[in-house]
């Protein structure tokens, strides 16, 4: 018992040397994009910026956020967000002047000005690593960051016309965050933090897609 507290104060610890890092990394992309314009916006990650894919095809009722009170305090009726209200992308839509970001899964929609792969429960790492690890029950959506770079893909065929470098050239991409659901499938499945620490949940990514994807907006 004792050695689990340890490791999940190290983990702890650890997570808050990163904090004041990111806080300083976003306020410097805030700055930098602060005179930009876009063409459209981008999102990728889990439930954080999820606006809808889990819903596309009907609110599971079983799921607290497609009940009240979630989505009170802006759109007066559930969305699908895991908020009562917005969630970090759509104020990033406001900033930039696009439309909030409809679901990447959702028919018949126009992503010109962007789309949102973002859907609850994603995993960085695919099936497979977790098959392995003896814990595919405990991920419950197939929604990895690889599905959701084919999403992408499927939909700036779609949008980029004759030139699809410019255009994400001059769109704002924004990726995760990603990997707490990794990490709470070990924990869940009785993995203690020190043994789950043990993984980096990007190691099976290999960056393929992803590096195609910051060629084309660098």
């Amino acid at each position: 018992m004792g050695t689990m507290r340890s490791s999940a104060v190290a983990v702890a610890a650890r997570k808050q040397q990163l904090l004041p890092c990111l806080a300083l990394l976003l306020l410097a992309g805030a700055a930098s994009a602060q005179a930009q314009k876009y063409n459209a916006v981008f999102n990728f990650g889990d439930s954080i910026t999820d606006t809808g894919n889990l819903c596309t095809s009907g609110k599971p009722t079983a799921i607290t956020f497609t009940q009240p009170p979630y989505g009170e305090t802006y759109f007066g009726t559930p969305t699908c967000r895991c908020s009562d209200g917005r969630v970090i992308v759509d104020f990033l839509s406001t900033k930039f002047g696009v439309p909030f970001l409809p679901p990447s899964k959702a028919n018949g929609t126009d992503f010109k000005q962007g789309a949102n792969m973002a859907i609850t429960g994603a995993t960085a790492m695919d099936a497979p690593f977790f098959r392995g690890l003896g814990l595919s029950d405990k991920i419950w959506n197939n929604g990895p960051i690889s599905f959701q770079i084919q999403w992408f893909q499927q939909i700036a065929a779609t949008v980029c016309g004759n030139d699809c470098k410019r255009y994400l050239r001059e769109s704002l991409v924004v990726f995760g965050e990603f990997g707490g659901n990794d990490y709470n499938a070990m924990l869940f499945g009785n993995y203690n933090p020190d043994q789950a620490s043990r993984y980096q949940c990007f190691n099976g990514l290999n960056g393929v897609p992803l590096n195609e994807i910051l060629s084309a907006t660098a």
